[in-house]
């Protein structure tokens, strides 16, 4: 069986996505989600709404062992590093943890639809069709379906990827534990340390790499609902999922190719996004809906350098 291939090249795909990104009505939609985004990071530090965690000298904490603390005021988890003779400490009471609770909460309830509408437009932008602006992007609130819908895929991509992550990291957690509680210093140090020390960097990688992967293999279903906002949530999961179907590998790579862009939104707690959103969202479009063509063989590449991609079919 031949293998198939995109008409455009990763590169090609990319370019069209930067020129795309900055027409007015993309900007305007973008800028309406990215503004919210970061006013919400603001309000989260402000409220107190976050998980902190500090590191403290060894010597504070005496012969205090690694483990879960629980206490009046909730619990504290200590994590020993003796061969560097610090303490990683995450103080968590339960006044913050209920706000951190509440107020994800309801960043989830605003961003979701507002979120889903965005890549709506983008969607409509790419297709040259449907009602362009601000406006249709604030009626995913008004429309129950479609704000159930949005949320429930949006909680799929933040909170159960993320879970997933944290769950992935359980073993590299359990290797840097051993490393460190069998190296209290240097003189301790061995051949099965460095192992140990190798081993939990590796699985740490890992674990990262297949959170990114994870999202990957779900991000399609957020454009399937955005591209059809008529489906039902097993025809968005379903059609979603196929849309990538035999180009699951090469849909990662692309993503991956944005892997700087990623860091610096992470960095910049989101401010970036004016650019990082668009210019990687339609760029995820672009390639599914290349990857719907390749499937379907519907165009020759030289048909292809005379009509770019318009929308998903």
């Amino acid at each position: 069986m031949r293998k198939q291939r995109l008409a455009f090249s990763r590169r090609e795909l990319k370019m069209l996505a930067k020129r795309l990104m900055f027409h007015p009505i993309c900007m305007r939609v973008t800028l309406l989600l990215v503004g919210l985004q970061v006013a919400f990071v603001g309000l989260r530090y402000l409220l107190g709404a976050t998980l902190t965690y500090g590191v403290a000298s060894l010597a504070q904490y005496g012969d205090t062992v690694s483990g879960i603390y629980f206490n009046s005021e909730c619990f504290s988890i200590l994590f020993r590093m003796d061969l560097t003779q610090m303490v990683l400490a995450i103080p968590v009471t339960y006044a913050q943890l209920i706000r951190f609770v509440v107020f994800s909460v309801v960043v989830l309830l605003i961003l979701a639809p507002i979120r889903l509408g965005v890549m709506e437009q983008y969607w409509s932008m790419l297709r040259g069709s449907g009602e362009a602006g601000v406006r249709p992007v604030l009626r995913w609130f008004r429309q129950g379906g479609k704000f159930g819908k949005a949320v429930v895929v949006e909680l799929l991509l933040g909170a159960g990827v993320r879970l997933a992550g944290i769950l992935a990291t359980v073993p590299s957690l359990y290797l840097f534990y051993l490393f460190y509680t069998t190296t209290p210093s240097m003189a301790a140090y061995t051949t099965t340390s460095s192992l140990l020390q190798i081993g939990a960097t590796v699985l740490a990688i890992a674990a990262l790499v297949f959170t990114f992967w994870l999202h990957s293999i779900f991000l399609p279903v957020r454009y399937c609902l955005c591209a059809h906002p008529e489906y039902s949530l097993g025809q968005v999961f379903r059609r979603g999922l196929d849309s990538a179907k035999g180009f699951r590998g090469a849909f990662f790579g692309f993503r991956l190719s944005y892997i700087l862009w990623f860091l610096v939104s992470q960095v910049t707690y989101g401010a970036m996004d004016i650019f990082v959103t668009p210019y990687t969202s339609l760029g995820g479009m672009l390639f599914l809906q290349e990857a719907a063509r390749a499937r379907q063989g519907e165009a020759t590449p030289q048909q292809e350098e005379q009509d770019p991609p318009q929308g998903l079919e």
